[in-house]
């Protein structure tokens, strides 16, 4: 699971206490995009860390890199089965930008900037469809025949000249209520039907794959596609993502890199017996090498059963380099099951890691420390793995816009027996704004409590996401007599009661004494941050309502801090927390943190009780009457505070570029694919100083590319 909080974290705990590296070239606030800058934000990040590792790691860190970039262009290819030729068109005309009017230009560079950043035109966050501001359809036309003139490609498909491209792409640019909705979770709706997402073709419904076999709907890593028999009859097929199937001109780059990757494995230090003489040699980690082999195995043959080997060798490494990559979050399937297609490279920060491991230490603890029934809890905790890391790279759903922490994997039964792992991105936590820190302090907690948030607001947030995913995605487990996996029982409802059940895991264990025996907390300071937490949490829900498309709240963090608002601040119901309204304004007030322990109890309980037994109906439920609908009020409120402030709605990175160092070789070689038989790879580097176009551009080229050093 995928954690966000958009303007929300800077590192500053006790436990995880440390200083932003001093900004270089290229870091920090590098852009805004849209009206008044209000669409985006560009931060630039650097990876701390890198120059200290062995070179062996620097080369692996260097192919997994490649590996993550090998594959971005398959997210885009899932997000809608247009978007990758609306991104190659734009591209095109930025490419020729100087050919075109001057405000064209800009207004088709600020589309393709929110395209690249959201991997189509769809928002990552609220599933909603953008449109082009300032550029009218006669514009593009206009822009593509200048550019054209001046060398522009346009063939994206076979056979179709501009002119048709742009015929065929015009609804789903230009028209907002063409496929207006990429991920569609609403009760009632034919959640298939009326999602844009390219999982399903157009004209399959929710009955067509309804009635195919169990073991079918199931699958975690296919597309479904429509097609006709001999006799005209309509068949739905589900078609695994593998080297030769689906995205497999991408999938064979990305398992290139990796089979390059799996040279650099970290060696261990093995003692065997030969003849009476202990001997030394070193082989591969075990478990690094296995990880590999089977992420590639899955890759290759689509089996979902390699993906599992895959998982639970990830989970049991720690290693200097750490890596994601396979479709693993189903936040963009309507039903919650098919996994997007994500990848990054890490570098662990040692320190901070052994810092967080004291949380994951306790977790047996805190299952036991849990309010639902014991037949729910955990019998036997093995200690999930924590680390903090710097990112890389992250490329498909997890970048250039994507999470600050994950935990995995996403399966029950592998946590259950086999744990998981809970990686904290601190680089990508450190690139907040510090302006926009301020304005949202000022302007979304009343003056009595605004030195509360100053003083403890950062570390009760950052307490927030680590309970969240070390402690709450971990904890719990089926009922003995579910047969089913709850994700699979619960359906298009489970990754929103998953987020919920975390956030609120989150809220109730902060008041724990043994978060200021860890060191999170100062004891005298402890009741003070639960306040700030409290509000911390509650008042990112109060604002998502503001920064909603629309009257529903789509996205599955969102819809599950919904819940947990609109619960405590029912009306008629006395649970420490409530909504007022000051001045016009409105603001979240804690009065009892007793009383608001106990509500967000009772919540948990709720949230168990249906995961643990695959309620499907109770799921659906309790989202549909806390989770899903805008306050009305609150959103009018909260748009004019954003729009004053000029506040932008989403963050996107700018990573550093990891890249090869090569060298004369010394040896007459016969060249392998991508390689030049005069050079070696000596070495890797890091650098920053991209511009946000540079590196998605990089991206595109690099994607395509088996060369060591592409252009």
């Amino acid at each position: 699971m995928n954690h966000r909080w958009a303007f929300a974290l800077a590192a500053g705990s006790m436990l995880l206490a440390q200083a932003p590296a001093p900004a270089g070239a290229g870091t920090g606030e590098l852009e805004r995009v849209g009206e008044n800058g209000r669409d985006l934000i560009v931060m630039g990040v650097d990876a701390p860390g890198f120059d200290k590792l062995k070179r062996t790691q620097r080369l692996q860190a260097y192919y997994l890199t490649r590996a993550a970039i090998a594959g971005h262009d398959i997210y885009y290819l899932q997000s809608h089965r247009f978007a990758r030729d609306i991104r190659d068109l734009f591209e095109e005309l930025y490419e020729h930008r100087e050919a075109l009017d001057p405000a064209v230009a800009e207004a088709a560079t600020e589309y393709l900037k929110l395209i690249w950043a959201n991997h189509g035109n769809y928002g990552h966050w609220s599933h909603a469809k953008f449109t082009p501001r300032n550029l009218t359809f006669k514009q593009l036309q206009q822009a593509v025949k200048a550019a054209k003139k001046k060398g522009a490609r346009f063939a994206i498909r076979k056979g179709e000249n501009p002119e048709r491209l742009l015929a065929r792409l015009k609804p789903f640019i230009f028209d907002p209520k063409v496929e207006p909705l990429q991920v569609n979770q609403q009760a009632g709706a034919d959640l298939i039907k009326s999602s844009a997402v390219a999982f399903y073709d157009p004209g399959i419904t929710l009955k067509d794959i309804e009635a195919l076999p169990a073991e079918q709907q199931a699958r975690q890593n296919v597309r479904f596609t429509l097609k006709r028999d001999k006799r005209g009859r309509r068949v739905v097929e589900a078609e695994p993502f593998m080297v030769g199937g689906v995205y497999g001109e991408q999938l064979s780059n990305v398992v290139f890199w990796l089979k390059r990757a799996l040279a650099y494995v970290d060696n261990e230090r093995i003692e065997v017996e030969k003849d009476g003489q202990k001997k030394v040699r070193f082989e591969p980690v075990a478990v690094q090498k296995k990880a590999l082999e089977d992420l590639i195995a899955h890759l290759q043959t689509g089996e979902e059963a390699k993906f599992r080997d895959y998982s639970v060798a990830w989970l049991k490494t720690k290693a200097s380099v750490d890596y994601l990559n396979g479709f693993i979050e189903a936040y963009k399937d309507p039903r919650s099951l098919i996994g997007t297609y994500q990848a990054n490279v890490s570098i662990r920060d040692e320190g901070l890691s052994e810092a967080l491991d004291k949380l994951s230490q306790n977790a047996a603890y805190f299952e036991a420390k849990m309010p639902w029934q014991d037949a729910w809890k955990r019998a036997k905790v093995e200690p999930p793995l924590a680390s903090v890391v710097n990112l890389l790279v992250a490329t498909g759903d997890g970048g250039p816009m994507g999470p600050v922490a994950y935990n995995l994997p996403n399966a029950a039964d592998l946590r259950r027996d086999h744990g998981s792992k809970n990686v904290m991105l601190l680089n990508v936590e450190n690139a907040r704004s510090p302006k926009i820190k301020q304005q949202i302090l000022e302007a979304f907690y009343t003056a009595e409590d605004q030195p509360l948030m100053s003083r403890l607001g950062d570390r009760a947030r950052n307490w927030l996401v680590y309970l969240h995913e070390v402690i709450g995605h971990g904890s719990g487990q089926p009922d003995a007599g579910l047969a089913e996996d709850p994700a699979r029982k619960i359906g298009p409802y489970y990754t929103a009661l998953e987020e919920c059940r975390a956030d609120a895991v989150a809220l109730y264990q902060f008041l724990d004494p043994k978060l200021a025996e860890i060191g999170a907390v100062k004891a005298e300071e402890h009741l003070d941050a639960a306040k700030a937490l409290f509000l911390a949490a509650l008042t990112r829900q109060l604002r998502a309502n503001g920064e909603a498309d629309g009257e529903a709240i789509r996205e599955a963090h969102e819809r599950g801090g919904q819940v947990i608002l609109n619960v405590l601040t029912e009306a008629g119901k006395d649970t420490g927390v409530s909504v007022l309204q000051k001045d016009g304004r409105h603001f979240v007030q804690v009065s009892d943190l007793s009383k608001a322990r106990e509500a967000v109890k009772d919540l948990l309980v709720k949230l168990q009780t249906l995961k643990s037994t695959g309620d499907a109906a109770g799921t659906a439920d309790l989202f549909d009457r806390y989770g899903t609908r805008v306050n009305k009020v609150w959103q009018s409120d909260v748009k004019a505070r954003l729009e004053a402030l000029a506040l932008p709605k989403n963050t996107a990175l700018v990573f550093p570029k990891v890249s090869a160092v090569l060298a004369d070789s010394k040896f007459a070689k016969a060249p392998g694919e991508g390689e030049d038989p005069r050079k070696v790879v000596q070495d890797a580097s890091l650098s920053t100083g991209e511009s946000f176009a540079e590196q998605m551009l990089r991206f595109k080229r690099w994607a395509r590319s088996r060369d060591l050093a592409p252009q």
